[in-house]
């Protein structure tokens, strides 16, 4: 009987161990699907974006022009450092910036997103 236990103990721990994590992808397209962003696309992540596993642009639906991103990452250390630089160039990366640590996705969008964009984006972003 406790043998047995413990075989459904290690079973359930692998199981829950094996879910899978959300991607830049998933989160990019669940913008979409919001109707937030348009054309996701992956791109190369580079500079202030370069610790991310992978990095995904997207067009905002209500803002001609402007753009934001979703980066996803491997490790708790690189999303962290990511969140902090953009911290440090808040001036320049504006306002709209969302982070999920425990998903470890993070989204920037241009500072002419509405602030009822932003809004919904964390709720989503928040429960990836």
């Amino acid at each position: 009987m406790i043998r047995n236990l413990a075989v459904l103990l290690i079973i359930s721990a692998a199981a829950l161990g094996c879910a899978k994590a959300p991607t830049a992808q998933d989160a990019c397209s669940k913008l979409e699907a919001a109707g937030v962003a348009k054309g996701c696309r992956e791109v190369k992540a580079e500079v202030i974006n370069a610790r991310a596993k992978t990095k995904y642009d997207f067009d905002l639906v209500h803002v001609p022009g402007k753009k934001g991103a979703v980066l996803d990452f491997a490790k708790d250390e690189d999303y962290e450092a990511t969140v902090k630089a953009y911290e440090a160039a808040a001036m320049f990366a504006g306002p709209h910036r969302y982070g999920n640590p425990k998903a470890l996705i993070f989204v920037q969008m241009n500072t002419d997103a509405t602030l009822e964009e932003g809004k919904q984006v964390k709720a989503l972003i928040d429960r990836l």
